[in-house]
């Protein structure tokens, strides 16, 4: 979700899939603790695994599209959710990029696409297999807003059953979307700011940033005013965002750069 990728520690989880080099930081771990604060022992195991199973695939998505421009690409989940890197993640490998060149903005764009749209793929799947195997799904939505499915518990659907789809739509499709929001550097922001600086080469970034601090008030008084206290964690996530870009905004305009 945000840029920066994390030190690497002792306590890190590396593994490969798919040929692309993964690590989990420790703090990964904490985070889907705190997710899952609210539920007993089991309920906590539940959370972790179906947010690990969840952004794991959404940053393949990524990972995947980038693979598919010609480039190595690694995947690190870490506290603040998940990011897919160019090169290897070997600090020993050489950066060597075949191509020699930089993403183009359309590469961008679908890159930045890939990763909620594999999300949505998986939802997809979960909603098929509740289906096939002859459970109640209820289409409803999220705060009014956004659609989503209800995984009945049934005798098809087991309670335990119920809770990993339902936790999984969650994932997938409320923060899917979420992450879609032109606010920078989530998904939605990446498109958006290779759209604005696309059509104008010059004042395109201030423009970009200007639309995501915008985007970004918009969104913290939306889950404050409609989530209550359930939308306190994203609301501190876009008001930090909204800020970071501020200070981008002001910089670059104190610094002459771009449009006034």
């Amino acid at each position: 979700m945000l840029l920066v990728e994390p030190n690497r520690t002792p306590w890190d989880l590396n593994f490969s899939i798919l040929g692309f080099p993964v690590r989990v930081h420790p703090l990964f771990w904490l985070m889907c603790l705190l997710m899952g604060r609210d539920y007993d022992a089991k309920g906590i195991l539940i959370v972790t695994a179906v947010f690990f199973v969840s952004i794991l695939v959404h940053e393949l998505g990524h990972a995947l599209m980038i693979r598919r421009f010609g480039r190595e690409a690694h995947v690190v989940l870490y506290m603040m959710g998940g990011l897919a890197i160019e090169g290897s993640g070997n600090p020993y490998a050489s950066s060597y990029n075949p191509r020699g060149e930089r993403r183009t903005a359309q590469e961008q764009i679908y890159i930045s696409l890939a990763g909620p749209a594999a999300g949505f793929i998986l939802a997809a799947l979960a909603v098929i297999f509740a289906k096939g195997i002859g459970g109640e799904v209820v289409q409803t939505w999220y705060y009014k807003i956004i659609p989503t499915f209800d995984i009945r518990v049934g005798p098809q659907i087991s309670p335990q059953l119920a809770m990993v789809l339902d936790i999984l739509l969650y994932v997938n499709i409320f923060w899917g979307v979420v992450n879609l929001l032109p606010v920078y550097p989530l998904d939605g922001g990446q498109v958006a700011m290779q759209l604005c600086m696309l059509q104008d080469p010059y004042g395109g970034l201030v423009r970009g940033l200007q639309l995501s601090i915008g985007a970004g008030i918009v969104a913290v008084i939306f889950f404050l005013a409609v989530m209550g206290q359930g939308g306190l964690f994203p609301a501190m996530l876009f008001g930090s965002l909204t800020v970071s870009n501020y200070m981008a905004l002001q910089q670059i305009q104190g610094g002459g750069g771009g449009y006034r």
